[in-house]
């Protein structure tokens, strides 16, 4: 049985040109300094509300989206963020760290050469496809490591300077001083550029595969949650939307939190965490407090920190099951694996946008159900299934199932794997055949 044919996942709602899907337009925001104030958040919240469905996402890659829009209200939103005074982010996707700047732990500030390669592409507006990214990593306390990139710049450390690791696509390594990283990445991007509108890295001689760094923990890096130092012993504390969503209630509540704490700004960062900065010790315990109190992510071992789910039906028109729905209940079935080691994608079908490197455990919707595919992505899925509703007591069963000593959950899975248990939690009624893929 084959997935439903996926869109192609070449079109980003961006603050442009906002995207169509099942509960209207989706608006992507990306603030142009990475941080937005408590105010201008909420002023956001509010016009989520009045424009949109009332539902906001915190993205994968950091990025505010505004669901549920028409054709008739996105102008008008478009019009708000504006008059909040928030300039948002236009052309070729740079991403920093949101700390760039405020870490001590950084070998070296990302934005000065994010800013050269910035300059050096305005010639290039409109010649580069909207998949086209680039990561300039500082190395400090929130990697990016999970970004997919074209082009990949990272700090280390040379003697008693900073360089810069310098990856185009899947080419080998250059170590650079800055200038000359920026002059290598604009080479890159020109010559994307010149191929055409849906080129990429992968495109170019010696560039045959655009790798997904990643921690070795199945796709997914280390969620930024918890409390960061900052320069001038001032403190940065990530707090998670359970699995990137909320109502824009939530939102406002988070603004009111964060003025109350004494926050600088807000940043939304990587894996759908929103961090308040400039607090003290104090302001940073009371935001955390209040954010976990209206139910939201603050530790990074909450069992909900290892699952990435997509809105799912009815909110996306390729979605075959309510992946965001079911998402808290996989996350308590699965708890007693969820140690760290184990990465879980609910994925309404099989284009993957929540998540589209491999997990250890992807959760996939098909035409009669959900197929699994364990380490591997949603277009590895195949048949048989298993119905919507068999999924929360399926996962119990996997969830109890007793492990060796010291064995981690990743491990166990393996191990499961390798001797067809695995695969046989995962037969529909009177059908033999094995499902999962490795």
């Amino acid at each position: 049985m084959s997935p439903r044919p996926p869109v192609r996942r070449g079109a980003c709602p961006a603050f442009l040109a906002p995207m169509e899907t099942g509960d209207g337009l989706i608006l992507r925001l990306v603030p142009a300094e990475g941080a937005i104030s408590p105010g201008q958040l909420r002023g956001l919240a509010r016009a989520a509300t009045a424009l949109g469905n009332g539902m906001m996402e915190i993205t994968a890659r950091g990025s505010l989206q505004v669901r549920g829009l028409t054709a008739e209200t996105v102008a008008p939103l478009q019009d708000a963020v504006l008059a909040l005074g928030i300039t948002p982010r236009l052309g070729l996707a740079i991403d920093i760290s949101p700390l760039s700047g405020l870490d001590p732990r950084e070998i070296a500030d990302a934005r000065p050469l994010a800013r050269l390669i910035r300059e050096g592409t305005a010639g290039l507006a409109g010649k580069l496809g909207p998949k086209v990214s680039v990561v300039v990593d500082g190395g400090g306390a929130i990697g990016l490591s999970g970004h997919k990139a074209d082009v990949r710049l990272i700090a280390v450390r040379s003697g008693a300077d900073a360089r810069w690791s310098a990856t185009i696509g899947g080419g080998m390594q250059e170590l650079l001083a800055e200038q000359e990283a920026a002059t290598r990445a604009l080479d890159a991007l020109s010559r994307i550029a010149a191929l055409g509108h849906r080129a990429r890295a992968t495109d170019l001689p010696g560039c045959t595969s655009t790798p997904l760094a990643n921690s070795g923990d199945g796709g997914i890096p280390s969620t930024p949650l918890g409390t960061f130092p900052l320069v001038e012993g001032r403190f940065a504390c990530g707090i998670g939307l359970p699995f990137g969503a909320g109502v824009a209630d939530l939102f406002a509540s988070l603004a009111d939190a964060a003025d109350e704490a004494g926050a600088r700004d807000l940043r939304p960062a990587t894996e759908r965490v929103l961090l308040a900065t400039g607090l003290d010790a104090d302001g940073a315990h009371a935001f955390a407090a209040e954010a976990r109190r209206l139910g939201c992510l603050t530790a990074p071992d909450d069992p909900r920190a290892f699952i990435a789910a997509c809105p799912g039906a009815p909110a996306c028109v390729c979605a075959h099951f309510p992946a965001r729905d079911l998402a808290a209940g996989v996350a308590d079935a699965l708890a007693p694996l969820l140690d760290g080691t184990v990465t879980v994608h609910l994925s309404g079908c099989a284009k993957g946008c929540a998540h589209p490197a491999p997990a250890t455990l992807t959760f996939v919707g098909m035409d009669e159900g959900i197929a699994l595919v364990h380490e591997g992505a949603p277009s590895g899925a195949r048949g048989p299934v298993i119905a919507v509703e068999a999924l929360a007591a399926t996962l119990a069963t996997l969830a109890v199932t007793s492990r060796a000593p010291g064995e981690t959950g990743r491990g166990l899975l393996a191990r499961m794997q390798e001797v067809g248990l695995l695969a046989g939690l995962w037969v529909r009624e009177g059908n033999d055949r094995p499902m999962v893929k490795t």
